[in-house]
């Protein structure tokens, strides 16, 4: 079937959808004309004023329906067969995935100002993914719910740098990326051996196994 072809309404509204999310995150919402998505499509402006009153009306469902598979990637790790630090930096991959292969990271990884309601959309789906997030930790860990809320925020931010890294470094980094960040995730800054002679006050905590150390020696 021809863009130009009559389809029944709910396919239509598919295809116009799916056909501006890469616009949207490419070029931003304030670049992007109506004109754009239409040409893109292959249909007439007045036919994309039929299924979206406004462009920011189709901008914000770009972010829901993005937003959902963001959602359900998230809810997935929990049938992951492996290892924390495995699972971790699957989920990390999995989001740089989705986001890339969705042409979505503008939207999740500072994404430009749209209006209150659309900032308002984004935070929402971030936080619904932070909390789906929580329910796989409360799955495997003894913590409470406030715990689990906060680790899985503080996760998703990570993961929202760590796709923003893997963006704009070169693709024989991104292995090195994931490691690094899936074992900050995991261990935190124990994971990484204590200088000798740390030029910082206060004491050092110790990597894993290893003794504490002193910054003043």
């Amino acid at each position: 079937m021809s863009p130009t072809a009559r389809m029944p309404r709910d396919q239509r509204r598919t295809q116009l959808l799916e056909t501006a999310i890469p616009l949207f995150t490419e070029n931003g919402f304030h670049a992007t004309s109506m004109d754009d998505i239409a040409s893109a499509a292959g249909v007439t402006k007045p036919v994309l004023y039929q299924h979206f009153t406004s462009k920011e009306e189709l901008y914000d469902e770009v972010v829901q329906i993005t937003g959902q598979r963001l959602i359900e990637g998230v809810q997935g790790l929990a049938a992951f067969d492996g290892a924390t630090m495995e699972r971790v930096r699957e989920g990390m991959r999995g989001f740089y995935q989705l986001v890339t292969a969705q042409a979505a990271l503008r939207l999740f990884t500072g994404h430009e100002h749209v209006s209150d309601e659309v900032s308002a959309r984004v935070t929402a789906v971030l936080d619904e993914t932070a909390v789906r997030l929580a329910s796989v930790l409360l799955a495997a860990r003894h913590m409470t719910d406030a715990q689990a809320r906060v680790i899985g925020r503080a996760m998703i931010s990570l993961t929202q740098s760590t796709a923003s890294m893997m963006h704009t470094a070169p693709e024989q980094e991104h292995e090195q990326i994931l490691d690094t960040a899936a074992m900050l995730a995991v261990r935190g800054l124990t994971a990484f051996e204590p200088l000798t002679d740390p030029s910082v006050a206060g004491t050092v905590s110790p990597s894993d196994g290893a003794s504490s150390v002193s910054a003043d020696g």
